[in-house]
Order: C-alpha cells, then sequence, then structure tokens
C-alpha cells in the first residue's frame, strides 16, 4: 500500500479546493495562534463542506480540551504531552494524531504515545529542521505505518518514500510563501507516491 499525503498548513478555501481535485488524502488546518499559518476555526466549518479529503486541525499549545470541540475530521497535537494528557486522549471520541520528535531520545515518550493513539506523526524536533531518514527508520521500526514529516519537499521525496511510511507530511516544503501552498510542487509529491514502488 502506498503512503498517503497530507499538506499542512493550509489557510484558504482555493488551495484546499485544488488540494482536493489534486487527490490527495489530508487538509492540515493549523489553528494555534503561535503558527505563521493560523487561521480561524470557521475555515474548517466552510471546509467540510467544501472539500472530499479529510480535514485535520492542528493545534499546538491549546489546550486538549480544544480537540473535544473541533469539527475536524481528526486533531493533531503537536507537542509533547504528560502522562495525564495522553490519558486524556484515550478518552477522545476524536480521532487524535500525536507528535512525536524525530530523535532517538524520543523512544520511550513514542512507546508511551503508541498505547494512547495509533496515529503518530514523527516530525521534526525543531521548525525548518530536516527530519534525518536514519532516525526516522529506527523510530518506524518501533511504529511501523506512522506519518513522517520534516523537510520534505519534490526533490527529497524518494529519501521518505523509501522508508515505507503510512503518510508523508508536508507543509514549507510545497509553499510559494508561508501559507500559500505550490499546487504544481504537490502535484510532483503526488506523481512520485503514485509512482513509486516498495523495494524500488
Amino acid at each position: 500500500m502506498k503512503p498517503k499525503l497530507k499538506i499542512c498548513g493550509v489557510t484558504n478555501k482555493d488551495d484546499a479546493k485544488a488540494l482536493d481535485a489534486i487527490g490527495i488524502d489530508a487538509i492540515g488546518v493549523v489553528t494555534d495562534p503561535e503558527s505563521p499559518r493560523c487561521v480561524g476555526r470557521e475555515l474548517i466549518s466552510k471546509l467540510k463542506g467544501l472539500v472530499n479529503s479529510p480535514v485535520v486541525e492542528v493545534i499546538i499549545s491549546s489546550p486538549l480540551s480544544k480537540a473535544r470541540t473541533s469539527v475536524a475530521d481528526y486533531v493533531q497535537v503537536h507537542r509533547l504531552l504528560r502522562e495525564e494528557e495522553l490519558e486524556e486522549v484515550s478518552t477522545m471520541s476524536k480521532k487524535v494524531i500525536l507528535y512525536v520528535p524525530t530523535s532517538l531520545e524520543a523512544i520511550p515518550y513514542l512507546l508511551r504515545a503508541q498505547r494512547y493513539s495509533d496515529l503518530i506523526l514523527l516530525d521534526s524536533p525543531r521548525k525548518g529542521l530536516k527530519s534525518d531518514p536514519k532516525i526516522l527508520k529506527v523510530l518506524l521500526d518501533y511504529h511501523p505505518g506512522a506519518g513522517v514529516g520534516g523537510g520534505i519537499s519534490p526533490e527529497n521525496v524518494y529519501d521518505y518514500l523509501a522508508l515505507e511510511p503510512g503518510w508523508l507530511d508536508v507543509s514549507s516544503g510545497v509553499e510559494i510563501c508561508v501559507g500559500k501552498k505550490d499546487l504544481d510542487k504537490v502535484r510532483r509529491l503526488k506523481e512520485a507516491i503514485s509512482s513509486w514502488r516498495r523495494g524500488g
């Protein structure tokens, strides 16, 4: 089964409609003010009636209670959670994607997080830092099928496809400027995934 493609940091309806037409597998919308791609939650409500692709609300520093009121199909919590927060995730009816930094030091946290959600995103420990495929490979041995993110672009996508992740999570690697997606780059990513063969 080929990896899926999630495009994150979508900030407007036009990009969302175009991405949906390209056939991406999920649209990520960030609703935390600390992100330069932050938008209001009303965009999620509008997209729900506009696109077929699942919509993912991404929260960073907001309390987990925000996840309970989301109208998105999934909520991605992009920070490390305390033990009591992880336990709270297990009580939610909403599907929650948990972030784990691409670091060997994060293995103990990954082992805890995977007890509370099957949906794990292995992403860069710092903004602007490319995830190391060698470290990702180790982490994927602990959680096969996890998503991977961190500096993925059309130019390096095969390095990440070779890891056979569950999905690719891409934001800045397909942007013209912050929050505005380069649809040609997205198409190139989609084509790379479509043409890629395991073991190839």
